[in-house]
């Protein structure tokens, strides 16, 4: 058998944040037969440690000195050299810019692969703060590939940050279609949660942070549930806001119909005591919510920002909504409770829509095949 790999895998923190959570999930598919995994964490660590350290990969961090902390890069250009790196990626814009300078000042100079998963619009860091905008540049001229999750993202790349579209990877998030499935007698946790089997249940999972957009949809479940008996709304995702909402609502003795959950570990059977699924972001890259509510035969209302059209496609695995907009919410949850079989149709269409485009193998095999390429270039050059 042919030597592993050496694949180095540099992120920008280990929180509980999306790009984190899919970083934790690729290095937990990818052949271990095929590659030797190596997780740095750079500026600090994080509640995700211990799972990547459970998969039985060397997980190191790099703790950060201060705010701009050039050690890093040496520290991973050791790191490199020591473990004799075939291949580094990046998630995230700080190990964006150490990944890149630290593998070309490595001297082995491996192929480097940034994964951008981030949408680029007004909150991108490089439109707030100018100061990161030379930094980039100097790191992506680096960088062998550039990762999108989207086409948004990908043409976010070309016409706002100048990268050259040939230096541009499309490679959609996929979702592990074995873990989300219909609701059947295990996953079905509608008896946990205390919900009547009359009931109308539409969900968000989402952290409760002002971009989210999750204050517009408790704006529109406080008037739908007082209008309509038997339809109940669960939030599921900490933040900054969650308290504040969830005052307000028990203030209005709502409580009990509009619930929020907090972080939860068991989403992906959470899921299925949904009729609804609703994310209502201001901005997104590719959420990968969305696809899993899509593989869990859901229908899906969403808004129509960053990637989201190109997993939601109107009027047939979802409704798309303009963002901050509580009466369109309302709208759009209308039409689907009134017509079950619409939203019915859609769930099955959704679910047919993530295994065609949007499967966890498919990502996988795409980063596989992108690997082997580039240092089939490196060795040929």
């Amino acid at each position: 058998m042919a030597e592993r790999i050496n694949l180095l895998q540099v992120v920008n923190g280990l929180a509980i944040g999306g790009a984190e959570k899919k970083l934790l999930e690729l290095v937990k598919h990818l052949d271990k037969r095929r590659y030797s995994i190596m997780v740095c964490s750079i500026g600090q660590g994080g509640p995700l440690q211990k799972d990547f350290e459970a998969l039985d990969i060397d997980v190191v961090v790099c703790h950060k000195r201060n705010k701009f902390d050039l050690s890093l890069i040496n520290k991973v250009a050791r790191l490199i050299r020591e473990c004799e790196i075939d291949m580094v990626q990046t998630t995230l814009l700080l190990a964006d810019l150490v990944g890149a300078f630290a593998a070309r000042w490595s001297g082995l100079r491996p192929p480097v692969i940034s994964w951008e998963t981030v949408s680029h619009g007004e909150n991108d860091i490089l439109r707030t703060k100018s100061r990161h905008v030379w930094a980039y540049k100097a790191a992506m001229k680096r960088v062998d590939k550039i990762v999108a999750v989207s086409r948004e993202i990908q043409s976010s790349l070309i016409q706002r940050r100048g990268i050259a579209p040939e230096k541009i990877e499309l490679i959609p998030y996929g979702v592990d279609l074995r873990k989300f499935t219909r609701r059947n007698g295990t996953f079905d946790k509608r008896g946990e949660l205390k919900i009547a089997g009359d009931r109308v249940v539409i969900g968000t999972v989402a952290r409760a942070e002002p971009y989210k957009g999750v204050a517009y949809l408790q704006q529109a479940a406080v008037y739908l549930v007082q209008q309509h008996p038997k339809l109940d709304f669960l939030f599921v995702g900490d933040g900054s806001l969650r308290k504040e909402l969830e005052a307000q609502v028990r203030a209005l003795g709502l409580g009990h119909r509009i619930r929020f959950l907090g972080f939860r570990n068991d989403v992906h059977e959470i899921m299925n005591a949904f009729d609804i699924f609703v994310l209502p972001s201001l901005t997104e890259g590719l959420p990968n919510v969305v696809l899993e509510a899509m593989a869990s035969y859901k229908p899906v209302i969403a808004t129509a920002v960053g990637g989201v059209p190109e997993a939601v496609v109107e009027g047939e695995t979802g409704l798309l909504i303009p963002p901050g907009n509580p009466a369109a919410i309302i709208t759009a949850i209308k039409r689907l409770t009134s017509h079950n079989k619409i939203a019915l149709r859609m769930g099955e269409a959704g679910r047919k829509r993530v295994e065609e485009f949007f499967s966890l193998q498919r990502e996988v095999g795409s980063f596989d095949l992108l690997y082997q390429k580039l240092l089939s270039e490196k060795r040929g050059a």
